[in-house]
Formats: structure tokens, sequence, C-alpha cells
């Protein structure tokens, strides 16, 4: 009995099944394995498993050539892959990619094979059983398959081609599978990097130093917002009302305010920069050697570290994540942030409680990014105070509505997450800080959202309660607040880069076209130092 015109009495889908299964052991079971051995965060993303399930069980209905093709693909790039996280305990980037050609002899030097033997072997086993079943087995087959193998399979590779996606699409997360980042990477080499030749530009700069300093601080918690544009808090003399509980709050004694000017135009630029605490334009050696790295500074003064995120875990590269204790981002559970949105982590931080004597902890949110009136859905009742979206006139009214309306959601979300903490830290030596990525624009000269690279759309709000912290300056840049946290932490940062009062903001790119602003803090105000257009604009540099 047949139940497909193409299947015939010696094959079974219970072969397909199987050959599936192998798949996915092939595919996860190296993460395992590496995540155990080198104490790597790697987790599995839910939707990244039903997708590699799908991919395996239209492979197994395929030919031997399309079969063979796709599995000597990704045996490639993840030896590739495993062998560079193995030894350097991070995801391969473009760049390093790129060395596999520069710099040979260096990279295939035999001795890194003490701290890597475990790779290679366990990458023949799970695909030597995987490609030995498929050819001891009978599988259906299913005519034309491949074609939607190659569709599935084009999909990064045509993003990159195309450019209709940024570098940030393609960044790796050390959370993330393994294979999940070969495909980002990868894709993003041979079809973007490679192609335009791309290099890293680093510019030679004073190194940084970290001196101890006695603190007292036991917990701290930081806020880490998304898209809270300073202009539309009443905090900042914005006329609605859309902070009342955080206004409240902020008012109380220990609480301080500044407007504060974020370090980068996107998410991804602005949380690496303030992590790492650096300042200069192409300073890449800041941003790989965290030096001045908060998770790294609180862990290295005993404390337990958090990143609990309602955001992408790719947001997490470059953060130094060995030294972060507890991380949970949006891709590790996508179903429940869905559900509870920015109080999930609230109830994560409940959870979790206080460990030990120090605790560093970082809550970073979604909302208010666009589209806003996302952040509210299903609770119109409670939080659309301003003008209905359905009955909104044109685009300015309703981005400014729907957005003020995101506001009110996010001030209970960020009232409760102090609340929650202050009650968790009752007792102790506790400070909290509360900032964000960056702002928004709406109709700022002709432009909207954010990755603009304007001043004003860096504009974000500064809260922080603490009782060691006297005199913050009105205006005050991202570098600085990092530089205070560190203070608070523990260590007092020493940079001879440091100039009259000069900051960046940077844009998208921060490898090669690199996009900045230079301005300087003088009197309360902002001053440019060279126009508000400025673009791959470099002091003279090397590349290495």
């Amino acid at each position: 009995m047949t139940y497909w015109k193409f299947t015939n009495k010696n094959t079974s889908w219970i072969d397909n099944l199987r050959i599936m299964v192998f798949f996915v052991l092939a595919v996860f079971l190296p993460d395992f394995v590496i995540g155990h051995i080198c104490h790597l965060p790697i987790k599995i993303e839910m939707v990244f498993l039903f997708g590699v399930i799908l991919f395996g069980l239209l492979l197994s209905a395929t030919n031997k050539f399309v079969f063979l093709f796709f599995v000597s693909v990704i045996v490639l790039i993840q030896i590739i892959q495993l062998h560079f996280m193995a030894y350097f305990g991070s995801p391969i980037e473009p760049s390093n990619i790129m060395n596999l050609f520069r710099e040979t002899k260096d990279i295939f030097d035999v001795s890194y094979l003490k701290h890597t033997w475990f790779v290679l072997p366990i990458l023949v086993v799970c695909f030597g059983v995987l490609i030995y079943y498929f050819f001891k087995s009978k599988p259906i087959k299913i005519p034309f398959v491949w074609l939607i193998l190659f569709y599935l399979a084009a999909h990064k590779p045509y993003r990159a081609y195309s450019e209709t996606k940024g570098i940030w699409y393609f960044q790796p997360s050390l959370t993330r599978p393994s294979l999940k980042n070969s495909i980002s990477t990868f894709s993003y080499f041979f079809f973007q990097y490679w192609p335009k030749g791309y290099q890293n530009l680093t510019i030679e700069y004073q190194p940084y130093e970290l001196t101890d300093t006695s603190s007292d601080v036991q917990n701290i918690l930081l806020i880490w917002g998304e898209s809270l544009y300073a202009g539309h808090m009443p905090m900042f003399g914005y006329e609605r009302n859309t902070f009342p509980l955080l206004s409240h709050i902020t008012e109380q004694k220990g609480w301080q305010k500044s407007l504060g000017i974020s370090g980068g135009i996107a998410t991804a630029t602005s949380t690496l920069l303030f992590f790492n605490v650096a300042r200069e334009p192409a300073n890449t050696d800041i941003l790989k050697t965290h030096v001045a790295n908060l998770f790294q500074a609180a862990k290295n003064k005993g404390f337990h570290t958090y990143y609990l995120s309602n955001q992408e875990s790719r947001l997490t590269m470059g953060l130094q994540t060995s030294a972060i204790d507890e991380i949970i981002t949006n891709d590790t559970n996508p179903i429940y942030f869905a559900k509870y949105k920015d109080e999930g982590l609230i109830n994560i931080l409940k959870e979790k409680g206080l460990k030990g004597k120090k605790n560093f902890i970082v809550l970073h949110m979604r909302s208010p990014h666009s589209p806003y009136e996302n952040r509210y859905k299903g609770r119109e009742a409670e939080f659309e105070k301003y003008t209905p979206a359905a009955t909104s006139k044109d685009r300015f009214e309703y981005e400014t509505n729907t957005y003020d309306n995101a506001l009110l959601y996010t001030d209970m979300v960020i009232s409760q997450m102090v609340q929650s903490f202050e009650k968790l830290a009752l007792g102790t030596n506790y400070d909290i800080f509360i900032t964000a990525d960056h702002g928004q624009l709406f109709d700022y000269q002709g432009m909207w959202g954010h990755n603009n690279l304007v001043l004003e759309q860096a504009k974000v709000p500064f809260f922080v309660k603490s009782f060691e912290i006297k005199d913050l300056p009105s205006v005050i840049s991202h570098y600085q607040i990092g530089k205070l946290i560190l203070t608070q932490i523990g260590f007092e940062l020493k940079n001879k880069n440091e100039n009259n009062n000069t900051y960046y903001l940077h844009g998208n790119n921060i490898d090669f076209p690199y996009d900045f602003i230079e301005y300087r803090i003088e009197n309360e105000n902002v001053i440019f130092n060279k126009l508000d257009n400025t673009k791959n604009l470099l002091p003279k540099s090397s590349e290495k």
C-alpha cells in the first residue's frame, strides 16, 4: 500500500522522522557538549528549534546530492564556528572569518588543539551517524522539495546581499544556538563583508585604567530603557503627564535627575558602548578587552550579576557574558514575553531574588519601541489616554499619541521595577539608575523614530537614587553615567583620552565606515564641535 504516488512499499515516513531526529541532535548536541566543557551559556530557542525540525524533515525527503550539499555546508561552517567558540569563548564575527585568510599561519597552529580537540570528534560522530542512516534507510522522497530547502536557506544570505537589514541584524550572540549564529555571520561575511572589502578600523588611543576605590554599595539596579525620549517626559518639560507614577517616585528623597545624551543612535550600538563605558570612536580595544565593562567590574568586586532582557539575545554580544551569572532574553522564552511583555522582567526579578550580599542587576526593557501601540495592545482601557489611533488625523498625531500611551505603560512598569527592587534590597545600601539606549524623533527635520545621526534623538532621561552621589550635572553623557556606575561598584576609570568635556554620539556603523557626531557639554548646553552631519570622519588611523 502506498500513501503518495512517489512512495513505494520499501519507503517509510518513520525513516524520515528518524533522519529528522538525527539532524536535530547533530545541530544541538555539539552546543550542549561545548557549553558544558567551556561553560558557555548557550540556550535552545524554541522558534529556531522548530525551524531545525522542519528543515530536517524536508532534508530527509530530498535526494542524496542535495542532502550532502546542505550537510557539508553546515559541517564546514560549524567546524569553524565551534572551534572559535571553544578557544575564544564567543561566537565568530565577519572580521574573524577574514582572519582565516589574512593570518592563516597563526590561525592553523596545532597548539590550539589542546583547547579545542573535542570539537571535531563530536561533529564527526553526530553528522556521521546522520549521513550513515540517511543512506542506510529508505525515507519517502518528495519531488522538488529541494526548491523549498534552497528557498529557506536563502533567507539570511538574501537579507545580507540586498542590504534590507543592517549589520546588527546579523550580530551573533553567545546565548544563541551556534548554527543560528553561523547562518547570520557567514551570510553577512560572504554577501556583504567580503565583497566590499570591509576592514576593522581601529584608532590607537591611550589605554583605559581602572583603580580600586572604596564603595559600600551592596545592590545596584540599572533599568536600561528602550526608545525613551526625554522630550516626551514631564520631568523634562513635556506638557503631557506621561509619567505620573515615576514623577512622584523621583521627587522623593535621594533621587536626582539629569538630561542624558546617549552614546549611540540604535539599541545595539548604544548598549555595546554603554556597558563597556567606551567614549572614543573606533576604540575597538576597549570593546574587545572589556577593561571598563560594567559586568566584569561588578563580577571582580564580588557582585552576583544579572542581565534580564525583553530584547533579542544578539544584544549580549560584546557585553562580556562570561561575567554575567544570570542571563535571560526574549529569545530564551518568547512565548512568556509575548504574554507578559516588560512586566515579565518584574516577575523574573521577584523569582530570582537577590543572591548573596552584593548584586548588580540590569533590566533591559522593550517598551515603548515602535510600533508603539503594540506595547499596550489589549489594554487600551488602561493606557490609551490620548486620542485613539483609529481617530488620529495624520501621522504626527498618530505617532505622538500612540507613543505617549506607550509611555504610560512604561511608567507603570518602571515604577513597579523600582518598588520591587527596593523591597528586595530593603535594609541594604543600594543604588538605582534609570536611563535608555536612545530617544525618538517625531517629524524632527522630517525624521521619525531613531537610527538618525542627530543629537536630538540622543536625548534620554537619567534618574539615580543614591545617598552617596551628590551634585549630579544637569546634562550628562552615557559615558559619564558609565563612569559613575563604575565608581559605585568600586572602581575609578582613568582615561587619558578625555579632553574639554568632549563626547561622541555614535552612528549605526562602529566598524567601517564609522559614523559619529562630536560635541561638548558646557554650562548645561550641548555644543557641536563639528557639523550635525559629521560622517565617516576620523583622525589618522591604523588599520589592524
